[in-house]
């Protein structure tokens, strides 16, 4: 006896479901929408029918708004080329229809495309905040950017440097100025603690800062891990033998990274011990009347710090260095002469600065974020002629 045929209209638009498999009208079935979204399909051992919800397609999106898929693409994740009409159009069809883009995909796809072609896919930029202190980048910061830029273009992107004056253009300008050029992301350089940035169009940008820039974090950030970073290399100065080790820093860069450097200092002090007790030494500007002083004083065997003329104060005076004193420097990076100390890994900062903002840029987010996270960097030992190797 031959299979029955099966065949349903559907009252509000007089289309039938049809079998594609076997060509045949499949029954309508109790509950079904009849919206292009549902199907049906047969179950395979019992022969009767279900509803299906079929999953919405960034093609099928497309197509709902007559648009292309490539377009649509470019509406979800915020592109400045894509018309703010037709962005707002393809995230409200998107919603009503239960869309949600696959991050995972969209990555993968991006790493491959890439691999094909040199597509560029976006601009971004870093912003220097100046201040009287610092009106260019210093020598560090020019390596992050340098990093930042290389890791960019890896990515697909442009990467451009522009600065911060108050005196000379306002956040808010400065922000129009990235939007007319077509800038999806930022990272922010600081000098120092500010206000600078108040007023900056956050909401239409993927952003991230590295350091701090104001007390209350508001964005992502990339920071070195600064009590890791001094806790490990005072626990290998102590190794090597050093008892009574001092600090001295000057006062706005103690203030500029919310005294992290004292406060690991102070910490280890107390909490490890066995370096010494001697207080602090914090000048607004470190001389050689105030670090000789403190130096005499405490009858230090080590010193840390950010000066590196330490070296020749304390050799005009014939302290030897590093056989009576060692000189240990908190920003190898920065240094004047060769010496032992800290490299605060620049380059990696710049990189996980930008891999940040594109991941952003990825998943379209913009604005500031709910829970603004910090990336924590580690610093690296590095040996030099200012430290000795072994104690005695």
């Amino acid at each position: 006896m031959g299979e029955r045929r099966h065949s349903t209209a559907n009252k509000s638009t007089g289309k039938k479901h049809i079998d594609k498999e076997k060509g045949k009208a499949l029954p309508r079935t109790k509950g079904c929408s009849s919206a292009d979204e549902i199907r049906l399909v047969r179950r395979r051992q019992s022969g009767s029918f279900a509803c299906v919800a079929m999953k919405v397609t960034l093609r099928t999106l497309a197509e709902k708004c007559g648009l292309s898929a490539s377009t649509a693409s470019r509406a979800l994740s915020g592109h400045p080329n894509v018309r703010p009409a037709v962005r707002a159009q393809v995230q409200a069809e998107a919603r009503r229809l239960g869309y949600a883009r696959n991050h995972l995909v969209g990555s993968l796809m991006a790493h491959v495309r890439a691999a094909r072609t040199d597509r560029f896919l976006g601009n971004l930029a870093v912003v220097h905040v100046a201040s009287p202190e610092q009106p260019q980048p210093r020598p560090m910061q020019q390596v992050m950017i340098d990093a930042a830029r290389a890791r960019a273009g890896e990515l697909g992107f442009r990467l451009d440097v522009f600065s911060l004056d108050p005196a000379v253009v306002s956040a808010p300008a400065l922000g129009r100025m990235l939007r007319a050029r077509g800038v999806q992301g930022v990272v922010f350089l600081y000098s120092r603690l500010t206000d600078a940035a108040q007023g900056f169009p956050w909401e239409h940008f993927a952003s991230a800062e590295i350091d701090y820039g104001s007390l209350s974090t508001i964005v992502h950030t990339v920071a070195i891990d600064h009590h890791l970073t001094l806790s490990n290399a005072l626990a290998r100065l102590r190794g090597l033998g050093h008892r009574n080790i001092g600090l001295f820093i000057e006062r706005y860069k103690d203030e500029r990274l919310l005294n992290k450097w004292t406060a690991a200092f102070r910490s280890f002090q107390e909490a490890q011990g066995n370096i010494g007790h001697a207080p602090l030494l914090i000048e607004t500007t470190m001389t050689a009347d105030a670090f000789l002083s403190w130096h005499r004083k405490h009858k230090l065997d080590l010193v840390i710090g950010h000066v590196d003329r330490a070296v020749t104060w304390l050799r005009e005076c014939n302290i030897a260095v590093p056989q009576k004193t060692g000189f240990f420097n908190l920003n190898w990076n920065e240094r004047s002469r060769p010496c032992a100390g800290l490299d605060l890994r620049p380059e990696l900062q710049g990189t996980a600065a930008v891999d940040s903002v594109i991941a952003q840029i990825h998943r379209n987010e913009r604005g500031l974020p709910l829970d603004p996270h910090t990336v924590m960097v580690s610093g690296r030992w590095v040996d030099g002629p200012t430290l000795r190797r072994s104690s005695g």
